[in-house]
């Protein structure tokens, strides 16, 4: 799988880099492996990087997204580099109800990093 997820040691934190399009299947893979990799962690929190990310496979895809990161019990998950289709997207899931953790769309990395240790 071409998108990765991993524990940022330095920073107490998940880092999730989507590259290119993005399936349902891949979300589950990388859904599963958040518990994982934040078993007794002391922060529930997940940057995801999407600048080079395309477009999910469907809407399932989003759904699954979201089912996997309340099952994870996320707090705190920030989007770096979401084109405006997405933040849309996203803002209308989060105003449903779909998305249990806080979020916030930025630019870069260090302003996710800033936005997300700022919560704890």
């Amino acid at each position: 799988m071409k998108h990765k997820i991993v524990f940022d040691k330095d920073h107490q934190l998940l880092v999730q880099t989507i590259d290119g399009f993005f399936t349902t299947e891949e979300t589950k893979q990388i859904g599963l492996q958040y518990n994982k990799l934040l078993e007794g962690k002391a922060y529930r929190q997940l940057i995801v990087d999407l600048r080079k990310a395309g477009k999910m496979e469907n809407r399932d895809t989003r759904s699954v997204t979201n089912d996997m990161l309340n099952a994870a019990e996320i707090t705190e998950v920030v989007y770096v580099g979401a084109t405006a289709a997405t933040r849309m997207i996203a803002k209308v899931l989060m105003k449903l109800g779909s998305l249990n953790a806080e979020s916030n769309f930025v630019k870069d990395m260090d302003e996710a990093i800033n936005w997300i240790e700022n919560r704890r």
